[in-house]
């Protein structure tokens, strides 16, 4: 199935879908089952029943049009003003048709010899009339949904093909469009230069070499205001010396989701031009073993000075992390940072795949991201910091802290006060994705949305 891209202000030669509600005034033969379609092929027309119109709002609208886009059964063109409630005016019917319509017609990456099922039916959107509003929420939901799958392809890639050098050759050769971006991909002597021992240590067990891509975007140049993106970049997560039971090593191609998103963020600033300064900063490597791997009990000086003892190298994350965040806030001087990243499992234990974790350590950062999320529907829930969560770790006899609190409780709580550290004081807000990404072995890539609607 092609993707949306355009708002047709006449019929065309396909079935019209129409939405009808309970109490409407039905056709002959109406089936009234939810999200039944019920065709009328000699008027060329079809009724998709959607149950009672005081309850149908944009949730309903986009898990509806995901369905459609891989299991309607021939071509429609949608009648938009008959989806239209109480609930969801036109723009929303708009916006989450286009959203979820485009995430599921999208062909991610995928070798398939055999038994690949791809609809070959389409959908097109019918408006008559189309005002600018209406226009530019469509502009905006292509954009949006087209940085989703961006990240989207990039995670579901297998790791045997998206190390960490191509990783960040792949942003760079396809930011050279962007011209209003500015991208410098570091390599290990420049890493080297700056201290980055954290995130040098991860690399130790690898083949390839350590990178560092940031990508900024200067809208506001007079401002002194800048936020700074830090995604996790983990190509392949073995555990390293900790090593992952068998089971628990399958998927983790998808540990480099939080650098995928925080490029996918920068793809749609640049088109979106808002008047802010935003940069992103990927911190990429993979985590295996070698005969030179980090060892657990090894100590380590981070780009901050703060010495690490590593007790489990498969919290390595974190690692990575904190050289990203400290370079964020000295180097590039954000006023704040926001990092993105499949942390810790705990958090799934916490939220399931329902709720993202969110950390924030002032209340305008809290209210800032979840009036991005509710604008942008995604579900997230603020988890606590707490100077007690990082009691453990600061118990180290040989370094400033341990990586990991090995008391059990709280794992995702003690992971953000582990990062905290590394901040700089600047405001701060850490989001735990691992339960959101990828659902099922497929990538679903939360919080691209709502990130690049806190940029706007």
């Amino acid at each position: 199935m092609e993707l949306i891209k355009e708002i047709e202000t006449s019929r065309n030669s396909s079935v019209l879908l129409k939405a009808i509600f309970e109490g409407d005034d039905a056709p002959t033969l109406l089936v009234k089952k939810q999200s039944q379609i019920t065709e009328y092929l000699k008027e060329n027309v079809a009724y998709v029943y959607l149950g009672k119109k005081s309850e149908f709002g944009y949730k309903d609208a986009y898990e509806f049009a995901r369905d459609l886009a891989e299991n309607c059964a021939r071509s429609y063109q949608l009648d938009l003003t008959t989806f239209v409630t109480e609930k969801l005016c036109i723009k929303g019917v708009v916006d989450a048709f286009t959203k979820g319509i485009n995430f599921s017609a999208f062909q991610y990456y995928n070798l398939k010899t055999f038994t690949k099922r791809v609809n070959e039916n389409s959908l097109s959107f019918y408006l008559e009339n189309i005002s600018q509003d209406v226009l530019n929420v469509f502009k905006k939901a292509l954009i949006l949904v087209d940085a989703q799958n961006f990240a989207r392809n990039l995670g579901v890639t297998p790791p045997n093909e998206l190390n960490s050098e191509q990783l960040a050759e792949i942003i760079r050769k396809d930011f050279k469009k962007y011209h209003n971006l500015k991208v410098k991909v570091l390599e290990r002597k420049q890493i080297e230069l700056l201290g980055m021992d954290l995130l040098l240590s991860v690399n130790k067990g690898s083949v390839y070499e350590p990178r560092v891509v940031i990508i900024e975007y200067k809208g506001n140049p007079s401002s002194q205001e800048k936020t700074v993106l830090v995604g996790k970049g983990i190509t392949f997560d073995s555990g390293g010396y900790s090593l992952k039971p068998p089971k628990f090593m399958l998927g983790m191609k998808y540990d480099m989701s939080g650098s995928a998103i925080v490029a996918a963020v920068m793809k749609a600033i640049a088109q979106l031009k808002p008047n802010k300064n935003v940069s992103a900063i990927m911190c990429i490597t993979d985590n295996r073993i070698n005969g030179d791997a980090s060892l657990p009990d090894s100590v380590y000086t981070s780009m901050s000075g703060k010495t690490v003892e590593v007790n489990n190298t498969d919290a390595e994350g974190r690692l990575v992390l904190a050289d990203g965040l400290y370079y964020g806030a000295t180097k590039l001087h954000a006023t704040r940072l926001i990092d993105i990243a499949t942390l810790t499992g705990a958090i799934l234990r916490t939220l399931g795949d329902t709720y993202t974790g969110i950390w924030a350590t002032s209340e305008k950062a809290w209210e800032d991201i979840k009036k991005a999320a509710d604008i942008q529907e995604e579900l997230i829930w603020r988890m606590p910091f707490d100077k007690e969560y990082e009691a453990f770790m600061k118990g180290s006899v040989v370094a400033d802290l341990k990586n990991t609190d090995y008391t059990g409780n709280a794992g995702s709580c003690s992971a953000a006060m582990f990062l905290r550290e590394f901040t700089n004081n600047v405001e701060y807000i850490h989001c735990d994705i691992a339960g959101t990404n990828d659902i099922d072995e497929k990538p679903m890539f939360a919080m691209v949305k709502t990130l690049i609607e806190m940029s706007l």
